[in-house]
């Protein structure tokens, strides 16, 4: 099937030329037009057609979802036989980082120093993945390595979305029917209790405290809460609660899920690094630029040290407080079979891939107990409401 591209070329005289042509694709167009001895300098997608617009509008620091379709864009231009300023010409659309970046590399800038701005704070060792790529003329398979990454980054986080939300969702609505129950259920009751002449019951007057509580203190209640997020967000950001967290999630109870985590993605960072034919001092400083964790970072650089001295990869991850023993036992199985990257790019798959089935276990877990407590204490709370109008019922037949 065949889609209708608008462009704008430079023909062999200089000259600016405009038209149309129909191609398979976006490289297969650009292909035509090299053919007929047109650089592309714009292509895109006339309305109506299957395929979107080539060109993306960017930031000058791009979102992962962006950067991925960036460099898989550039991978497809390349392979299709442009260079890499006039493929960043064409995918540009007047948004900044792209023509910056084709200004460095017209300069004498390398390939990786012209993109690396662009990656999102954290990524900076993709830039690794595309320098090995470029140094062995093999640019595409670079740039393709580092989309990937980003693919797999993505669909992690979006697993983790999936998994979390459910339980995120019961709890907030239990939340919301505790709060019109007090709020709104209770405080139309009580009047009416009153109107009686008894006694109200024991269980209900602990109902009621706690509706008059809600209702008398709620601005404090907010206020409270809103001095803890700030307090706490000040103390994440200045002081030492973030560290303190930063153990806390690495040793507590989550622990095994979150070092699978931070660890695994160590490792694929670590093993594309490697594979892309980096040494291994170079890919471990690389790769700890990604992981999130400071204090596990921390821990990442005695590795770097005893690498440096002399020790196998193995034995100085093996000194890492709580690396997960999964991937050494692949880390050891390739640096005998002489494929360390690839063996090691597995091991953090799998490590993340477990870590994510223990998420979604957890989660199935947590939802159903979200809902059994949650609606044991919404019970007792109806339950008392409804004994509370029982005996009103039963004081107005009298």
């Amino acid at each position: 099937m065949t889609s209708r591209y608008t462009y704008r070329a430079m023909g062999p005289t200089g000259r600016v030329e405009k038209g149309a042509i129909d191609a398979r694709d976006e490289a297969d167009a650009f292909a035509k037009l090299r053919a007929q001895q047109l650089q592309p300098l714009r292509l895109n997608a006339q309305t109506g057609s299957s395929s979107p617009p080539l060109k993306l509008p960017f930031l000058s620091r791009h979102r992962p979802l962006d950067l991925e379709a960036l460099l898989t864009n550039l991978c497809v231009l390349l392979r299709a036989g442009a260079d890499i300023r006039t493929a960043l010409g064409v995918l540009d659309d007047e948004g900044k980082g792209l023509k910056t970046a084709a200004g460095k590399i017209l300069s004498g800038s390398t390939i990786e120093a012209a993109l690396t701005p662009l990656f999102p704070a954290g990524q900076s060792h993709l830039g690794a993945l595309i320098a090995a790529g470029e140094a062995r003329g093999d640019l595409p398979s670079g740039l393709e390595a580092a989309a990937k990454v980003l693919a797999a980054r993505r669909l992690i986080r979006q697993q983790l979305f999936e998994a979390l939300s459910y339980p995120a969702f019961v709890f907030v609505t239990a939340i919301a029917a505790l709060a019109v129950i007090l709020l709104v259920v209770v405080p139309a009751i009580a009047p009416l209790l009153d109107e009686t002449g008894q006694s109200i019951p024991a269980y209900f007057q602990v109902i009621l405290w706690l509706s008059q509580g809600l209702q008398w203190g709620w601005a404090y209640l907010l206020g409270g809460v809103g001095l803890t997020v700030v307090g706490t967000y000040l103390a994440y950001r200045y002081g030492n609660f973030r560290r303190v967290l930063d153990l806390w999630w690495l040793g507590g109870p989550m622990g095994t899920i979150v070092r699978g985590l931070v660890y695994g993605g160590f490792a694929r960072g670590l093993g594309d690094t490697l594979s892309a034919g980096a040494p291994v001092t170079d890919a471990i400083r690389l790769a700890q630029r990604s992981v999130g964790s400071d204090s596990a970072r921390q821990r990442i650089d005695a590795v770097l040290q005893a690498v440096r001295q002399g020790r196998r990869l193995s034995e100085a991850l093996s000194h890492v407080e709580g690396f997960p023993t999964s991937i050494l036992k692949l880390c050891e199985v390739g640096e005998t079979s002489g494929q360390l990257g690839p063996m090691i790019v597995r091991a953090g798959e799998r490590s993340e891939a477990e870590a994510l089935a223990r998420i979604s276990k957890l989660s199935k877990i947590l939802g159903p107990a979200l809902i059994l407590g949650l609606g044991l204490m919404i019970g007792a709370l109806m339950g008392g409401v409804l004994t509370a109008l029982t005996e009103i019922g039963s004081v107005a037949g009298a």
